[in-house]
């Protein structure tokens, strides 16, 4: 027999190489192929996550509905009006002038040889508080006195003495005008 015969046509040695290789993942392409991964499952999270927010709005928007449905429409209207009311309530006071402030003030700031025979106040522009006062007092060193005590009182913004006359019994008449910080007036409870 011919010593070069085969008995099977299947080779038993590898007649060519390999084709494909065993290539060596670096870094990077385990890195790229990771955010690959985390991509993907970020987009189905997020697919799932805006299914979920649609059907809760979709659920609150129903439940917003049934809630108008079963308001009571009277009780609304009434608390409405009652907010209105408490609203001009508000303002009402916020606009309360108190004088009493005030003389307290002034009566602390009165000095024993002045006397005041006239009084009379009211609001100027906006809302500066106006007071006309008229008075005696036993000199013109006491009007000068009185006008020094009001000015170290912070409340006062200003005064102005006129008409500086002379009385019967050596007493000096004067009209005095005081225009007072508006925070005194303020009715706050």
């Amino acid at each position: 027999m011919a010593p070069n015969f085969q008995s099977s046509f299947i080779p038993k040695n590898p007649t060519t190489e390999r084709v494909f290789q065993k290539k060596k993942t670096g870094m990077v392409g385990v890195l790229v192929v990771s955010l690959f991964v985390i991509s993907i499952i970020a987009s189905i999270g997020l697919f799932i996550y805006s299914g979920i927010v649609k059907n809760d709005i979709q659920s609150l928007g129903s439940q917003i509905i049934e809630a108008e449905k079963n308001a009571d429409k009277e009780s609304i209207n009434q608390m409405s009006q009652f907010s209105n009311k408490l609203s001009a309530v508000k303002i009402i006071v916020n606009r309360h002038r108190v004088i009493s402030n005030f003389l307290n003030a002034f009566a602390s700031s009165v000095v024993n040889t002045v006397q005041f025979t006239s009084f009379n106040y009211g609001n100027l522009t906006g809302s500066e508080l106006a007071v006309n006062l008229k008075g005696k007092a036993t000199g013109y060193s006491s009007i000068a006195l009185q006008e020094d005590v009001f000015s170290h009182n912070k409340n006062f913004k200003s005064m102005t003495f006129s008409n500086l006359t002379l009385a019967e019994g050596g007493m000096v008449s004067f009209d005095l005008e005081i225009l007072v910080d508006p925070q005194i007036a303020t009715y706050s409870p």
